[in-house]
Parts: structure tokens; C-alpha cells; sequence
């Protein structure tokens, strides 16, 4: 990041703790609906939605601003540890994140330069936010820079990509687009949901096939995709801009946890794909197979980055199968 965006980013940290207190305990679940701190204590629940008893305690509690469990907590270390970011926060709504986090972070006096493929939550969530709006052409660089330099007396310029466009499969530019954020002091902010775990050698994203690991000042994953999980999303990357979006974010403060029967299995997958490559491996093999039947066939079909193959026909679904 940037040292003057950094800066700008330290300022309203400063300004956003001296007006808001969000209470970030840290608690375990005990039997009969209880917590337990991490002093030992014992307290009553009070952050369940289910008003009338019938629904499993796991799945219900935990609405983050009163706290976060020690296996959400134990999550986001695995994952920022597995990404190598300086911190990742968890979030029980996709689509409520992708509004949210813009709305949270800028304002009039900043701009958002996006991908005309950006994913529909990210769209929803950029009409959401005061900041000016300017659009580029799917993976269109000439023209990012030219909205770059259209931009340049803006507070905070934020350029926003998916790192992997659904409806073709191919990889957001990240090495150029890396080079104008550098050059024109923009952040970045990646929706990785269809890279993360299928995309790279070791399955971190599009920013690790690209070779730009890590530069992005946020990387935004949807977990129902590659870990699973019947909700929620991770945000990871910089730590004071997460700080920033827990101290003013209302999902944050108001969103109910991810379960602690999808937190263990995203931790399953986690371990198994760091650990092990072989999946991955296999799934890149299969829609690379994929894509030569395809061209055999006579259709044109770019080589897969994230197991993710795309193409237009009108052949039958058995002719391909076969």
C-alpha cells in the first residue's frame, strides 16, 4: 500500500476508535447454550437469533459484535497464515460484504475504477457506495490507466477485479494492473472467490498464477465455493483497512457466524490442500481434458487457469459427455 493512502487509512482508524467500541471476546462453546471466556468465566448467551429455542446452538450463535468464537479465530489465522496476508476477517454474508465493505471504506472525495466482468454482488455493492464510479472494459489496461489519470485528485482511488472472470475462466491481467495501482497510488481490491483453492500452483488465487502473490490490498472469498461451507465470506490482506471495516462495517457488527460444522470442514480443506497439491492437480488435469475434447470437436476454448471452462454451443450434452 501506498505511504499515503496508508496514511489516510491510519487517520480514520484513529478517528473510527475514538467514536466506536466494538467488544472483540473471544469465547468457546459449552454445553446447554453457555460460553466460555477466555478468562474462564462462564456466561449466559445472549446472541442468538433463535428466538423460540428450535434451532441447533452451534449453528446460531455468534453475532460478531459481541464477540467471535476461538474456532473462527483459529480459521482466520489458518487462512491468513495459508495466504500469507497480515490478517483475514470471517463474515456470515457474501452478498451483505460486497456492499458493505465499500460503503465502510470510501467516500465522496474517492473513486472505484472496476472490471466490466466484476461478479453481480460486487456490482450491487459498488451502487451501494457515495464514491464516484468509472468502468473499464473486461481486462482492458489502456483504458484502466486512462481512468487512473482521470482520477489522479482523488483521496483514494480503488481499483476492483474479479481474479477470475466466471463467465470466461480467464485471469484478471494482475501483473499490469499491480503496476498502474504502484504508479498511480491506487488500492486494490481482488474478488477471488472462483481463484481461491483452484487457481495457483498451491491453490492461493489468481495473484499467485499471476506471480503478484500478495499485493492486493484485499482479497474478498466467497466460502461456499471452494471450502464448502452453506455461508459466509473472508476478507483478507491488510490489517488496518480490516481494522477499519470491523470498527464501521454494520455486517461486521451485526452478522450472524458462520457455523461451527462449516468451520470445521473449511479447516479439513485447508489442512488437506496445504498439505497436499493433488487435488488441485487433478482438477486442473480434468478441464484441461475438457478443453482438448472441446477443440477436437471444433469449438474454441481458452486453456483453463481455475478448473473453470467456458465456451458457447449448440451440441448436445451427450456429444460432449462421450
Amino acid at each position: 500500500m501506498n505511504s499515503s493512502i496508508s496514511q489516510i487509512i491510519e487517520e480514520e482508524l484513529v478517528i473510527s476508535k475514538a467514536t466506536s467500541h466494538p467488544e472483540d471476546t473471544v469465547f468457546s462453546y459449552e454445553p446447554g447454550g453457555k460460553l466460555k471466556l477466555k478468562d474462564g468465566s462462564i456466561v449466559a448467551n445472549t446472541m442468538t437469533t433463535d428466538f423460540l429455542g428450535f434451532g441447533s446452538e452451534n449453528r446460531i450463535l455468534g453475532n460478531y459484535y459481541c464477540g467471535q468464537s476461538q474456532s473462527l479465530c483459529q480459521l482466520q489465522d489458518s487462512l491468513s497464515d495459508f495466504l500469507q496476508t497480515e490478517d483475514t476477517l470471517i463474515l456470515g454474508s457474501y452478498e451483505a460484504l460486497c456492499a458493505d465493505i465499500m460503503e465502510s471504506l470510501l467516500n465522496t472525495e474517492d473513486v472505484i475504477i472496476y472490471d466490466s466482468a466484476i461478479s453481480l454482488p460486487m456490482r450491487r455493492g459498488i451502487k451501494s457506495c457515495q464514491a464516484d464510479k468509472m468502468r473499464f472494459p473486461h481486462s482492458d489496461i489502456d483504458k484502466l490507466e486512462q481512468q487512473l489519470k482521470l482520477s489522479v485528485m482523488k483521496r483514494i482511488k480503488v481499483i476492483l477485479t474479479d481474479g477470475i472472470c466466471f463467465d470466461s475462466g480467464d485471469c484478471a491481467l494482475l501483473k499490469e494492473i499491480h503496476q498502474l495501482a504502484s504508479q498511480y497510488n491506487a488500492l486494490v481490491i481482488m474478488d477471488d472467490s472462483n481463484g481461491f483453492l483452484t487457481c495457483g500452483k498451491n491453490g492461493r488465487g489468481a495473484d499467485e498464477h499471476c506471480g503478484v502473490r500478495g499485493f492486493q490490498d484485499l482479497k474478498i472469498v466467497n466460502m461456499q465455493n471452494s471450502l464448502c461451507c452453506s455461508s459466509g465470506v473472508f476478507v483478507s490482506g491488510n490489517h488496518n483497512l480490516l481494522q477499519l471495516l470491523k470498527l464501521r462495517s454494520r455486517c461486521y457488527r451485526h452478522s450472524i457466524s458462520v457455523s461451527e460444522s462449516d468451520i470445521t470442514r473449511a479447516r479439513e480443506i485447508l489442512k488437506a490442500v496445504s498439505e497436499n497439491t493433488e487435488r488441485i492437480e487433478l482438477m486442473h488435469a480434468k478441464a484441461n481434458a475438457l478443453c482438448d475434447k472441446l477443440r477436437k470437436l471444433g469449438y474454441q476454448s481458452q486453456k483453463p487457469v481455475a478448473g473453470i471452462v467456458s465456451f458457447v454451443t449448440e451440441s448436445s450434452a451427450e456429444k460432449i459427455k462421450g
